[in-house]
């Protein structure tokens, strides 16, 4: 990872949001846009772990890990940041965040949305058959302040917090130059999130904090320190990241050690998204 350097955090409730700044290209070459974005069931019929999507556009498409694509055969989650190529169509893995319903249209719609940072720990663990699992039973967590959702929908939850989210995030904004930020919850350093441009980040400030602000609800209103934020930046620094997949034009990047873990998109020799989790706060492990 390219070197990084955190701001002063600015706190709202359980919730403390640190800017990052670093080194970016003058250019991204690539666009955030929902709507040149399509996505569908498979053309052979629905999968629980795969969509079709489409980019529409002329150029590259960044699709951004945790994105809610919603409706289909039953509302998913992406599993990880996808570059599309222009013009073009490519299956990519989801997570469902649905588990009582598989029926519907072959259509999702973006609403600009994300999976909160414990459903989307839960969907990162590749490899793992009880994954899915998981991500349902911490959907579930969230029936103890919103209710019963008729099909255990992520997005119900999201629809039910919404105003209060909003409220706790309504004095958040991105600084000059920002290209991510720290997320802290109850004291402690949850999730960063670093995008190779300050642009990249504004298109998707909205989603980080909301997301962030479903996990922040029930938490105790305490701010996370400095260090911290700037511990789990300087530990993903020091992490030697390694390819595990092709991601459209791009390829996936992982690394990880006792504390933290790192995936990352990269393409033309930069990280165009950055995840850096820490995996011991109990929001990422399921407590």
């Amino acid at each position: 990872m390219r070197e990084l350097h955190v701001g002063r955090g600015a706190n709202a409730g359980a919730l403390t949001v640190f800017p990052v700044w670093g080194d970016a290209p003058t250019s991204r070459g690539y666009g955030i846009d929902d709507a040149s974005l399509v996505v569908s069931e498979l053309p052979d019929g629905p999968a629980v772990g795969h969509v079709l999507a489409q980019n529409s556009a002329s150029m590259p498409l960044l699709i951004t890990e945790g994105m809610l694509l919603e409706g289909g055969w039953q509302t998913r989650a992406l599993t990880r940041s996808v570059l599309l190529p222009a013009r073009e169509s490519l299956a990519v893995e989801v997570v469902c965040v649905e588990q009582g319903r598989w029926s519907g249209g072959a259509g999702h719609r973006t609403a600009g949305r994300r999976a909160s940072s414990r459903i989307r720990a839960a969907a990162r663990r590749r490899g793992d058959h009880g994954a899915q699992g998981t991500v349902w039973q911490r959907v579930a967590q969230y029936e103890a302040r919103f209710g019963q959702s008729p099909t255990s929908s992520y997005a119900d939850h999201a629809d039910r917090g919404a105003a209060d989210v909003r409220r706790l995030v309504a004095t958040m904004r991105t600084l000059p130059g920002e290209l991510g930020v720290v997320i802290g919850i109850g004291g402690h350093q949850v999730v960063a999130e670093v995008f190779d441009s300050p642009l990249s980040l504004r298109q998707q400030f909205a989603a980080i904090m909301e997301a962030a602000g479903m996990d922040a609800l029930d938490q105790p209103a305490v701010a996370t320190p400095a260090r911290r934020a700037i511990r789990l930046i300087e530990e993903a620094e020091g992490l030697s990241l390694r390819p595990i997949a092709a991601a459209g034009l791009g390829t996936t990047m992982t690394g990880s050690s006792e504390r933290v873990a790192v995936d990352a998109l990269a393409w033309r020799r930069r990280l165009v998204h950055t995840t850096v989790t820490n995996a011991h706060h109990p929001l990422n492990v399921g407590a």
